[in-house]
């Protein structure tokens, strides 16, 4: 996968702001991001993955049936469904998360984008948005 976020100011912004680095607060913004993207282009199967996660309920057979239906997304012949399932996976199986890995969420949902609009449409309005909804949470 190509890294869409190498020459983005959030992947920047994720560097720099490393030590104050809050993972759940990030975890719950990338969640909400996943869901702005679902709101965009919807995929049916990640509508009940979304409101599990988004609604922060702690269930173990909940989970592994979320994750279950997530693990076929991501298998499905479609690149930006494998992609958001992908990310949706990573933040499922991830309490906490570091820098790397919302770098790594946010390139899948880059690679998402990039499956339907041009990276000269997509990547600065992202990157704006995303800087906008983390530089809160890593300066604070």
């Amino acid at each position: 996968m190509k890294n869409w976020i190498s020459n983005t100011k959030i992947n920047a912004l994720l560097e720099v702001g490393s030590q104050e680095f809050d993972g759940v607060k990030v975890k719950r913004a990338l969640i909400e991001y996943c869901d702005r993207y679902q709101k965009i282009y919807p995929f049916e199967i990640l509508e009940e993955p979304l409101n599990f996660l988004i609604s922060n309920v702690n269930s173990d057979d909940k989970y592994r049936e979320v994750r279950a239906v997530l693990r076929i997304a991501a298998e499905e012949y479609c690149i930006s469904l494998n992609e958001i399932a992908e990310a949706l996976l990573d933040l499922i199986d991830t309490r906490i998360l570091s820098a790397d890995q919302a770098k790594k969420i946010i390139n899948h949902l880059f690679e998402a984008f990039s499956c339907n609009e041009k990276p000269e449409d997509f990547i600065p309005r992202e990157d704006a948005y995303l800087c906008k909804k983390l530089f809160a949470i890593t300066s604070s």
